[in-house]
């Protein structure tokens, strides 16, 4: 008997121990929750007053920005300066870029002004800067032409400016807005063979490339005396050049500097004999055929009749 409730008294403390085990995991889970819930109710509390301080902070900045900057008449834009290196006139800038006088100087967006005008082909650079209070200074880079390039049909006048087409080193074609003075000492290029020649895009053909090669090292190359009024380019074997004085020079389609050593020596040896240069065909370097002016044939002067030899006049009868 006394062993049956020893062993009974046992079980009942076991199951009495188990009880108390789930009954605390119970309360240490309602626990946790009610934690967790207070540290997010606690989180978002501090989350909407954060954001209602912060609310109230930019209304503040926003109200002081406005009172000492954007409604300020100190900074009312009174002069807009222009450098615009002759790509376009002061009235097309500012239609352009919507610039205008009388304006805040704050609420002016300069990125919008200068991808307007990047997207003019004769734009390299655009620089514009706010000079507070109330000025407002853009300057322009060009690209620097090297040639004109003539339409397809020769006939054309390549100086007309609803089809004139400048081009620069790189092969980017430009179509002007001002033509200025000096454009017109350009040369022109002739024999572009190709139909999609567009406003600010390259050409990259190696006929074009090889002409603007030759226009870069004759300008570079002072002792050739070659000053270049036209380049025809479309043998493609060779390109014929046109000098200021209507000579016509045939150079390879390679080797320029070489071809225009041997044209300074041409040129040094007409001056020094007085002979005017006709034709000359730099593709072969020995025995070069050249060609010259032929010299105008003097003319005999005929006697003058002076006073001395007149017959004295003399009363009729």
């Amino acid at each position: 008997m006394i062993r049956r409730e020893t062993t009974q008294s046992s079980a009942n403390r076991r199951v009495s121990h188990k009880g108390q085990r789930l009954l605390d995991v119970k309360i240490r889970k309602a626990t946790a929750r009610r934690d967790r819930r207070q540290r997010v109710g606690g989180f978002f509390w501090k989350l909407a007053l954060f954001v209602v301080c912060l609310a109230a902070a930019g209304l503040g900045i926003s109200t002081a920005l406005d009172k000492f900057f954007f409604s300020n008449s100190e900074y009312t834009l009174r002069q807009i300066h222009l450098a615009l290196d002759g790509v376009m006139t002061p009235e097309d800038a500012l239609a352009v870029t919507g610039l205008r006088e009388g304006v805040n100087i704050f609420r002016v967006n300069l990125s919008e002004v200068e991808a307007s005008l990047k997207t003019i082909p004769q734009v390299a650079a655009v620089q514009i800067e706010r000079r507070l209070p109330d000025q407002i200074s853009l300057t322009l880079k060009s690209k620097q032409p090297v040639a004109w390039i003539a339409p397809a049909d020769d006939t054309e006048d390549p100086f007309d400016p609803a089809n004139a087409l400048l081009v620069d080193a790189k092969g980017f074609f430009i179509k002007p807005r001002l033509i200025q003075p000096e454009f017109y000492q350009l040369p022109i290029i002739y024999g572009v063979k190709s139909p999609n020649i567009l406003d600010n895009e390259p050409l990259h053909r190696e006929d074009l490339m090889r002409g603007l090669r030759l226009l870069e090292i004759a300008r570079r190359t002072p002792a050739s005396a070659l000053r270049i009024r036209t380049v025809n380019i479309g043998k493609g074997y060779c390109i014929d050049v046109t000098n200021d004085r209507n000579a016509k020079i045939t150079f390879a389609a390679e080797d320029f500097e070489e071809q225009l050593e041997r044209l300074a020596r041409l040129l040094e040896h007409c001056s020094e004999s007085g002979r005017e240069l006709a034709t000359v065909n730099l593709m072969v370097k020995r025995n070069t055929p050249v060609t010259f002016v032929p010299s105008a044939p003097l003319r005999e002067k005929s006697p003058s009749i002076t006073a001395k030899n007149q017959p004295s006049g003399g009363r009729a009868n």
